[in-house]
C-alpha cells in the first residue's frame, strides 16, 4: 500500500511539470531586471524583466500567503541601436484587479528558469490617505550613494510609490545597453517591491529613445513617453520636454503630447473626478 501511494504521489508532482523542449538550446533564459509600474488602475500591476534568450513564454506566479495564481502575458524583441545591435528579450505580464491594501509575493519566469521570489503591497482604496512617494532624477549606476537609502527605506515600507523624472544610468544605452542592464539589475531591489514609474529625461534620447520605451511600461500607449495615473487623492501627469528639443525625431510626438493633454486634464477636472 505505500509502494502504491509512492507511485501516485510522483505521479500527481510530474503532471504539474511543463513540457521543456530538449532540442531548444536556452542558456540565457534566467529572468533578471524585475521591476513593477502600475495599470489603468492603481491595483492593476505591470511586472516587468528581461531575457537573452526567447524563453517562449512570460508567466507571474502570484498570491497573497502562497503563490497560487498565475498570470500570462508575452514578449518582445528589443534590438539595441549600438554598433553591436545587441538583443534582449523584455517580458511584461499584467497582474489585474488585486486587492487594495494587500501584501502579494511573486515569483517571474517560464519553464526555463524562475527569478527569485518578491513581494509588494498594493495600495488603499479611495482617495483618503496620503501618498508616500520617492521622487528623484539623475541617478547613474556608478557611485550612485542614494540607492542603499532608497532600498532601506522603500523595504521599510516608507514609501508608496517611486518616481523617476529622467536621466537613467548615464546613459542607458553606453557600451551598446550594457549601462543599462547594469542599471536595472541595480534598481531591483527596489523596482521589484514598489511601482517604478518614470520619466524620459535628455540622456534617454539615443536611438530615439528606444533604451527607455522598450524597458520600462508605463500606462497608456504612448511608449511610457506621457501618461497619467490616479493614487489615492493625487492624479499624476508625466510629460517629456525632450520632445520640445529633439525634433529630429519628427513633431508628431509633440503634437500628440499636447493634445493628449488637453484630453486628460478636462477628464481629471470632471466633477466626478474632483
Amino acid at each position: 500500500m505505500k509502494l502504491l501511494l509512492f507511485v501516485l504521489f510522483i505521479k500527481v508532482i510530474s503532471a504539474d511539470i511543463p513540457r521543456v523542449d530538449p532540442g531548444y538550446d536556452c542558456a540565457y533564459c534566467q529572468p533578471e531586471q524585475v521591476h513593477l509600474s502600475f495599470g489603468t488602475q492603481s491595483n492593476d500591476m505591470v511586472v516587468t524583466w528581461t531575457t537573452y534568450n526567447d524563453t517562449q513564454e512570460s508567466r507571474v506566479q502570484y498570491g497573497e500567503l502562497d503563490m497560487d495564481e498565475e498570470a500570462v502575458g508575452g514578449s518582445t524583441l528589443f534590438t539595441d541601436g549600438g554598433k553591436l545591435r545587441r538583443t534582449m528579450w523584455i517580458h511584461r505580464t499584467l497582474l489585474p484587479d488585486l486587492k487594495f491594501n494587500t501584501k502579494y509575493v511573486y515569483h517571474v519566469g517560464s519553464t526555463y528558469g524562475w527569478s527569485e521570489k518578491f513581494s509588494f503591497k498594493t495600495p488603499p482604496n479611495g482617495e483618503n490617505w496620503i501618498v508616500r512617494a520617492a521622487i528623484y532624477g539623475d541617478m547613474g549606476n556608478k557611485n550612485a550613494h542614494s540607492l542603499s537609502y532608497l532600498q532601506d527605506e522603500a523595504q521599510r515600507g516608507h514609501f508608496d510609490v517611486v518616481l523617476h523624472v529622467g536621466d537613467f544610468a548615464y546613459d542607458m544605452d553606453t557600451d551598446d545597453a550594457r549601462v543599462g542592464d547594469e542599471f536595472m539589475r541595480q534598481i531591483q531591489p527596489l523596482a521589484a517591491g514598489l511601482p517604478y514609474m518614470t520619466c524620459p529625461g535628455n540622456h534617454e534620447s539615443k536611438y530615439n529613445f528606444s533604451n527607455y520605451r522598450n524597458r520600462f511600461s508605463m500606462p497608456g500607449s504612448h511608449g511610457s513617453l506621457f501618461y497619467s495615473f490616479d493614487l489615492g487623492p493625487v492624479h499624476f501627469v508625466s510629460l517629456s520636454t525632450e520632445v520640445y528639443y529633439f525634433l529630429q525625431y519628427g513633431l508628431k510626438m509633440l503634437v500628440n503630447q499636447y493634445e493628449w493633454l488637453r484630453r486628460d486634464l478636462a477628464a481629471a477636472n470632471t466633477p466626478e473626478n474632483r
